[in-house]
């Protein structure tokens, strides 16, 4: 039996979405008579309300056999590993851009350092999760690639970070990238060199899954109802940190995390480091 590739962008805590989208994915495949091989772009964590959830039912697995999981990690689920982990190597501040997450393992303050037998069972599945998954066609990766770096050398804050170097550049790549970490808008975007599929599911509630059975190359989308709350969640735990005094950002600098445009290095630079 055949096999049928989708691709299924960011999902940010929406298990609502999810569920919905694997349903589709399913009927879409036994229509097709092959089977899925599903590949998640990674960032299943934040903003959304139920990051448990959705890990959770990452690591369940397909419900048919003969389907098949691909899971990739993503820059929030990067961070998250960090926050939660002893040794993370970051702030000990940075539970802070995570706390609504940590909540949905049902923790609070005291209890948010990874001791909770599910937080640290997810921590360590997202950790060991791959950055690519190539399949000689399209790699499959969060952010993208640096253009004019082969593949083996594609560094790993490229592929979970990188934004403008990869999305302004129109020329040849080593192979078509499908990816997500930057919100396209509704609608995925496809160009000669990528497919982008991040339509902003935490807060559109929309979400896309791009379909290649051979060279037709299709789309399904679950489409509920807007998290206008994940937007204020965000604007609640964004913060300036300087030493042991938190205060509010200014709206720009939380519409940039919103939006994704602040990176580890920003985040480490906030805590004075």
């Amino acid at each position: 039996m055949r096999t049928v590739t989708y691709a299924i962008g960011d999902i940010h805590g929406r298990l609502d979405l999810l569920e919905d989208l694997l349903a589709q994915v399913e009927n879409d495949a036994q229509a097709r008579g092959g089977n899925a091989k599903i590949v998640f772009t990674g960032d299943y964590v934040d903003r959304g309300a139920d990051s448990r959830g959705v890990v959770e039912r990452l690591m369940a697995g397909p419900t048919r056999s003969q389907d098949q999981f691909v899971c990739l990690r993503g820059n929030h689920d990067d961070l998250f590993v960090r926050a939660v982990t002893p040794g993370h190597g970051l702030p000990d501040w940075a539970w802070l851009l995570y706390w609504h997450t940590v909540v949905s393992y049902g923790l609070d303050r005291e209890t948010a350092s990874g001791l909770d037998p599910t937080l640290g069972r997810h921590a360590r599945y997202l950790a060991a999760l791959p950055l690519t998954h190539d399949d000689g066609t399209h790699l499959f990766v969060h952010a993208g690639i640096r253009p004019g770096v082969p593949l083996e050398r594609q560094s790993e804050e490229d592929l979970l970070w990188i934004r403008h170097e990869f999305l302004d550049y129109d020329g040849p790549l080593p192979r078509r990238v499908v990816h997500g970490h930057t919100i396209v808008g509704d609608r995925p975007v496809l160009t000669a060199n990528r497919i982008s599929i991040d339509t902003g599911a935490f807060q559109s509630g929309i979400l896309t899954a791009a379909v290649f059975d051979g060279s037709e190359v299709g789309f399904l989308q679950a489409v509920g109802a807007p998290d206008r709350s994940a937007i204020v969640r965000e604007f609640e735990v964004r913060a300036t940190v300087r030493g042991r005094v938190v205060s509010p950002t200014e709206r720009r600098a939380q519409s940039d995390y919103l939006t994704g445009r602040i990176d580890l290095a920003e985040l480490q630079q906030l805590s004075g480091e």
